[in-house]
């Protein structure tokens, strides 16, 4: 398989990004609370035609993996300098589980968001990346013309009705009739 992907480098449309990791400082006073600066977490090259990424560096973070250290991770947008990401636990860089790297691109193929997952380790790659293009949603169809026959009825075939659809009045009189004709015999 590493064969194949290096065989089709070439032909591809490549494009890199740097995944980033920093800490989050556990202080309670957000004034105070100053993110250290990111260091490089990840190098992935990918192709936005396809659904998987190769992971070209990886270096994890280093330290303690306890549950209430969290960690940021995500890439910074090229234009405005923005972070985008998620928060984590330290945790799920442990050597138990299985990490996933979700890379979210837009229709020019160029990353705008980040995602990270685990799961308990199997057999396999210790670290996967999946590209996600953007879907574009539907779209209403709004002052569509109505198009009508020479007759100036809509085109179409009306469904047909049932028997109590067409006649539910006559079956309500008919029951009227028999509730009526029924009570008044007896006293």
């Amino acid at each position: 398989m590493l064969l194949s992907k290096l065989l089709l480098l070439p032909f591809a449309v490549a494009s890199s990004v740097t995944l980033y990791v920093s800490s989050v400082p556990a202080s309670a006073s957000a004034d105070t609370a100053v993110i250290p600066s990111p260091i490089p977490l990840a190098q992935i090259e990918y192709d936005a035609d396809q659904s998987v990424g190769t992971l070209a560096s990886y270096t994890p973070p280093t330290g303690s993996y306890s549950s209430d250290h969290l960690l940021r991770i995500g890439l910074t947008d090229s234009q405005s300098g923005a972070w985008r990401g998620i928060v984590t636990s330290a945790a799920s860089f442990s050597d138990q589980y299985h990490k996933k790297f979700v890379i979210h691109v837009d229709d020019k193929g160029e990353p705008f968001h980040v995602g990270f997952g685990t799961s308990v380790k199997g057999t396999g790659d210790e670290v996967e990346v999946e590209i996600m293009k953007k879907n574009v949603a539907p779209k209403p169809v709004m002052n569509k013309p109505i198009v009508l026959n020479a007759e100036g009825k809509l085109e179409g075939k009306e469904p047909e009705k049932s028997f109590l659809q067409k006649y539910w009045w006559a079956l309500a009189l008919f029951l009227v009739v028999q509730l009526v004709a029924g009570g008044g015999g007896e006293k």
